[in-house]
């Protein structure tokens, strides 16, 4: 039976509250806002075991890396946990609490409350419904689309 991974969210709000990745902290729990370590690798004391440990456990998270198997890639963790971080909906970067430059840079971000979605299907079917109404009134009815005009549906 093949094992489900997290979905990026609920894993880094495992990894946040695990506090086993240094940097990686709560700035505001209740606002949902939270710092990510963020340091250039070409930073001199830049440490792969300490400054890239949180991209190093996406990679390995999501299947992208295994231990052992493949030559530590930091650079392209980071450009895909950047990425994922990107496409989340429900999380953006507060840009100006962000530290870009140094060796304290860090990336900050806020989660967004949680919106449920919808099942397809059912959105559909509620688009057809609204948009479909004079169709299904000539099904119906049988009317002819000039009739229809003159009546104003």
């Amino acid at each position: 039976m093949p094992v489900t991974r997290l979905r990026m969210r609920p894993w880094l709000e495992d990894q946040i509250e695990s506090n086993k990745i240094p940097g990686l902290t709560w700035i505001n729990k209740e606002e949902g806002i939270f710092q990510i370590p963020w340091k250039h690798a070409a930073r001199h004391g830049w440490d792969i075991e300490k400054d890239a440990c949180l991209f190093r456990s996406w990679a390995i998270h999501t299947g992208k890396f295994k231990v052992g198997e493949k030559e530590p890639d930091p650079k392209t963790w980071k450009a895909n946990f950047r990425c994922a971080m990107n496409s989340l909906p429900d999380i953006n970067e507060v840009r100006d609490r962000s530290i870009y430059k140094g060796s304290s840079a860090v990336r900050v971000y806020k989660m967004l409350p949680v919106q449920v979605k919808t099942d397809k299907k059912e959105r559909v079917q509620k688009q057809t419904k609204e948009k479909g109404t004079t169709s299904t009134i000539c099904r119906k009815m049988s009317c002819s689309k000039q009739y229809l005009h003159n009546v104003g549906v």
